[in-house]
């Protein structure tokens, strides 16, 4: 997410808001999720205390975010 942010404004430079908004939003997303789970300062909760659904649920939040990203990078260097 800091590796996100450094490039957000070369990308929106680029003409590629929709593609920054959409990242942001999965982020905002995941990290919502994440809440749930608890904070760094915290300390989250153990990994086995976590249903296989909330797990599935978890990597489709990751899994969701990961394609656009992946477009990121030739948004910023293209």
């Amino acid at each position: 997410e800091v590796a996100f942010g450094t490039v957000t404004a070369i990308a929106e430079l680029k003409g590629e808001g929709d593609l920054v908004g959409e990242i942001q939003d999965r982020f905002d997303a995941l990290n919502a999720l994440l809440d749930g789970y608890g904070s760094v300062d915290d300390g989250f909760t153990p990994y086995d205390q976590v249903s296989d659904a909330q797990r599935n649920e978890l990597s489709d939040a990751v899994n969701a975010l990961a394609e656009p990203l992946s477009r990121l990078t030739a948004a910023v260097l293209g």
